[in-house]
Order: C-alpha cells, then sequence, then structure tokens
C-alpha cells in the first residue's frame, strides 16, 4: 500500500461509475480516499445516493461563496485537514490510464526519489494538473498551499502556484511523462466532464467541453456497462440522452467506442 491519501471534489449532481469501479479495484493501494461534496450547480442531486454507493471519508462542507472564493482553494483546504499520511494525491474522476497497473507500480517505484509525481500540463505556465498529483508531505509543508487559478497570469490554472513553489525549491519532479506515458496513447486527461452532465438540459443548448468529444461519447457508453457497481437510473437517463444528442451533432456510431475500450473497461 502506498502512504498515501487521494484528495478530490466529487460533484454531487453527477455520478462517476467508472471511477467508483476504480476506486473498489485498487482499494488496497493507498490509505484514505477524501471527497468534498461540491455544489457549485447543477439539475440532479445525487448527494444521498453517492454517499451510500461510496462510503469513504466525505468532508463536511464550509460555506463557499462561489464566484467570489476560489473554488478549489475552498474545497481542497478543508480536504487536506482529514489527510495524515506521507503523499497528498491529488485526483479528478476523468483522469485516465490504459494499463492501471502498470501505472501504480510506476508511480510505486518513482515515489523514493520523487518530491512529487504526475501529469504535466504544458501551458504557457505549466505545472502539474490535479486529476493526477502526488505530493510528498513534508515538502508539501513548505509551499504557500495554493491551489488557485491564477487569472492574473496567462496559463496559471489551479495547481499551477503549487507547481511553481516545488520548481522554486528544487524539488524533485517526476512527470508520468517522463515515465513514458504518452497522451490519448497510455493515460490522458479528459476535462470538463463533470460539466457535460451537471447542468444538462436537453434543448440543444448543451455544451460539450471536453477535449475529446469522441473519447467522452465512449467514456459515455461505457460508463453505463458498469454493472459491477449501484447505478443510479435517473442518471443513467440523462446518459442515454447525452448518448443520443451527441449522436445527432457529432455523428458518433460504434466505431467511435471501440477504439477507446481499453481506457473504459
Amino acid at each position: 500500500m502506498m502512504d498515501a491519501d487521494r484528495i478530490l471534489q466529487y460533484c454531487i449532481f453527477v455520478d462517476y461509475p467508472l471511477f467508483r469501479r476504480h476506486i473498489a479495484k485498487y482499494r488496497d493501494k493507498f490509505k484514505k480516499v477524501i471527497l468534498y461534496p461540491s455544489r457549485q450547480h447543477g439539475v440532479l442531486d445525487l448527494e444521498a445516493f453517492s454517499r451510500e454507493v461510496f462510503p469513504e471519508t466525505w468532508v463536511e462542507p464550509v460555506k463557499i461563496e462561489y464566484g467570489v472564493e476560489d473554488w478549489r482553494q475552498a474545497e481542497t483546504d478543508p480536504c487536506i485537514v482529514q489527510s495524515d499520511a506521507e503523499w497528498l494525491w491529488f485526483t479528478e474522476q476523468d483522469f485516465f490510464v490504459r494499463d492501471w497497473d502498470k501505472f501504480y507500480a510506476d508511480v510505486e517505484k518513482a515515489m523514493p526519489t520523487s518530491d512529487a509525481i504526475g501529469w504535466w500540463s504544458a501551458t504557457a505556465f505549466p505545472y502539474l494538473h490535479p486529476s493526477c498529483f502526488l505530493i510528498r508531505r513534508s515538502i508539501f509543508e513548505k509551499t504557500q498551499k495554493d491551489f488557485r487559478a491564477h487569472p492574473e497570469i496567462f496559463g496559471s490554472d489551479h495547481y499551477a502556484m503549487l507547481t511553481k513553489n516545488l520548481l522554486d525549491m528544487g524539488a524533485r519532479i517526476t512527470t508520468l511523462q517522463s515515465l513514458g506515458y504518452e497522451q490519448w496513447k497510455d493515460a490522458f486527461h479528459l476535462g470538463g466532464l463533470t460539466y457535460v452532465y451537471q447542468d444538462w438540459k436537453n434543448d440543444g443548448t448543451d455544451i460539450f467541453g471536453v477535449t475529446s468529444p469522441e473519447a467522452f461519447f465512449a467514456y459515455n457508453h461505457y460508463m453505463r456497462e458498469t454493472i459491477d457497481v449501484k447505478q443510479d437510473p435517473r442518471f443513467m437517463d440523462i446518459s442515454y440522452e447525452v448518448e443520443e444528442a451527441m449522436i445527432k451533432k457529432f455523428g458518433f456510431n460504434d466505431s467511435n467506442i471501440e477504439k477507446w475500450k481499453e481506457f473504459f473497461k
């Protein structure tokens, strides 16, 4: 077992069956799974269902002025308080790897010689992305613990300033790319997965703001086939509507699903 706690925001207006199945399969690989029940906005309240089917460490929500405070900072700070492992592992539900067994082996092997490990986002202000970002606690405590996006700095999204702290102190950073993980071939951060579902209207105005609509189309399909975890039929209804809308918009078919199978099965 890694001496690591996984920390993430969990939008209570969305279900993540593939993520829940993944955590169940690899539950012996890490210590706590610390979840902040995020309530920014949405149409289908699944909090009671989520707490029932995913009985991990749910953080007591704090009062947040969304749109005023940086939501990532406000939701992450209370999660940190719940963590006591040697490593903090910031996680998002839309990070996917083709071979998870190899991934866990590679990360464990890299830990003794690293202060931080993760998915490198090569923006104008490059940083380790919170979809997969492990940091040694002793190093984390020396940072400013700044998870905020900094729009005043071009390319500086959430966790960019935390990464800059690491670079400035000369921390040993191991990127997944340096371990041989190539985007779309071996791993990827889909991005925008939550937003499609949480405000779903099915009136022709919905936006598919994901980095790969095709990969998301496949995800949406395989998500429904995750029969080894409990599903909420109300969310499955949304999934079918999403599929129909994407077929109309993009012309996708079964061939667009099969090519992503290894990431989602």
